[in-house]
Parts: C-alpha cells; structure tokens; sequence
C-alpha cells in the first residue's frame, strides 16, 4: 500500500490534478452534495498543501523559520482585518475553512503559505531576476484572488458587505504577497516544486468553473 501510494505520488501530474477537483466540482454543482463539499473543503487543502510540500526540497532551518513566520503573520493580519474592516475591508469568515480562532480560520495561514510557495514555484521558473520575480509574484496571487473572489462565498468560505471586495482588499493582498516573496528571494528559499506550480493552476481554472456557475446557476 505504501508501495503504491509513493508511486501515485511520485507520477503525480496535471491530469491526476484536474480528475481530482472534477470530482470537487461535481460535489458543488450537485445539490445534494454541496454540504458535504463545503465540509471536505479543509481536508482537501490539507491534503493538497501535504503534497506540494511533501516535494519540497529545501528543509533548512532559515527556510522552516520562514514558513512559520508566514503563517503566523498572515493569520493574524487577516484576524486584525476581520476585526476592522480596515486592511481587506468589511468581511467575515464562513464555516468553509473549517475551525475559528478570533473569527479566523487556522488553515488560512497555511493557506497564504502555500500560494506563496507555489506563485513562487512558478516565477523562479520564468526569471531569475530577483525584483521580477518579487513583482510577478505579487501579480500572480492577485490574480489568484481575483478569480477566488467570486467562487469564495459560494463555497461558504468567506463574504465581504459590499458583494465583491473594494480595492484596498487587493492592495492588501499585494503588499503582503511582495513582502513574502522579498523574504523568499532575500533568504534563497529554493521552491524548486513543479507540483506546487500545477496545483496553483488548476485551482485557478477550479475556481473560475465554480464562479461560473455560481453566476449562471445559483440564485
């Protein structure tokens, strides 16, 4: 068993990828599935946050402390602004996330982390221009967001007051992507992860498929 599951993992790919969120996305568009997706949504990104870690390379002390540092601030930065109102504007945490501190999913650090890592995965392999890479990765989890956005509600994840989020969301999430990408580059965190950059895409294409029909379909 253990056998099989490493070499699963180790053939792990882009169409293992998207079968695996075809099936997520059936359990959303199917009515009588929908609560049950919206319960699996934290074991699934445990789940696919263990396989892209599971291929990182680099286990250094200096990388592990930057992993928590990213957790950790990005949690309670999203703790203040769901208190305030004042980094991503006026919005509050659904039960899709699963358990709360502070009105705050615990996995949304894990979760900042992980998009990091991935967009970081990814522009390492376009450039090896340090600014670059720090600009395209912020450019790329907003984008991410963007798209996330519109899906996040109807996943019962998040929902902000005004409908769709203000601009001071994304310019939040901006600033906080550079600044974890300049801590990326400034301490060479080798996020060498072919993986992490596949699951990064195919949750953006996941995520425009629930948006659409969430538009078209749900009232």
């Amino acid at each position: 068993m253990i056998k099989r599951l490493r070499q699963w993992e180790a053939e792990l790919g882009t169409t293992h990828l998207v079968r695996f969120y075809a099936v997520g996305l059936l359990l959303f568009v199917l009515p009588y599935t929908r609560d049950l997706f919206v319960k699996i949504i934290p074991l699934t990104l445990l789940l696919v946050f263990g396989l892209a870690l599971y291929r990182n390379k680099d286990w250094r002390v200096k990388t592990v402390l930057c992993f928590l540092f990213i957790v950790l601030t990005s949690f309670f930065v999203e703790a203040i602004g769901v208190a305030t109102g004042a980094l991503f504007g006026a919005y509050a945490y659904e039960t899709g996330l699963g358990v709360k501190w502070l009105d705050t999913p615990l996995l949304i650090g894990l979760n900042w982390l992980f998009l990091v890592y991935a967009s970081h995965s990814i522009v390492s392999r376009i450039t090896d221009n340090p600014i670059l890479r720090i600009l395209s990765g912020g450019i790329a989890m907003v984008g991410y967001d963007l798209v996330l956005e519109i899906a996040a509600p109807a996943m019962e994840m998040w929902s902000f007051q005004s409908g769709y989020p203000p601009f001071i969301n994304f310019l939040t999430w901006f600033i906080m992507a550079v600044i974890y990408h300049s801590l990326f580059v400034a301490l060479k965190i080798k996020a060498d992860n072919p993986l992490a950059g596949k699951i990064f895409w195919v949750q953006i294409a996941f995520f425009m498929c629930i948006s659409l029909f969430h538009i078209f379909f749900m009232p």
